[in-house]
């Protein structure tokens, strides 16, 4: 459990970094880090903390992102 917890703590700092520093959204920089490090897009979006899941969500309204219809949650 402690592991999983340190890694979304590393993952979404990555994320929190790149966004920092190249600018763009939250759902650009999570797929550049998980292409930077070989993982699939599905393998990172386990690997987000609920902090960074309300940014992404919080983006998501903002940019007006359709939901596909069978959820009402990004996640």
């Amino acid at each position: 459990m402690v592991f999983i917890d340190q890694e979304q703590e590393k993952f979404s700092k990555q994320v929190e970094k790149y966004v920092t520093d190249n600018g763009g959204t939250y759902l650009d920089a999570v797929l550049c880090i998980c292409e930077e490090h070989n993982v699939s897009p599905e393998m990172g979006g386990k690997m987000i903390s609920k902090p960074l899941k309300e940014k992404l969500q919080s983006e998501a309204i903002e940019l007006n992102y359709r939901l596909p219809n069978i959820g009402a949650s990004l996640f």
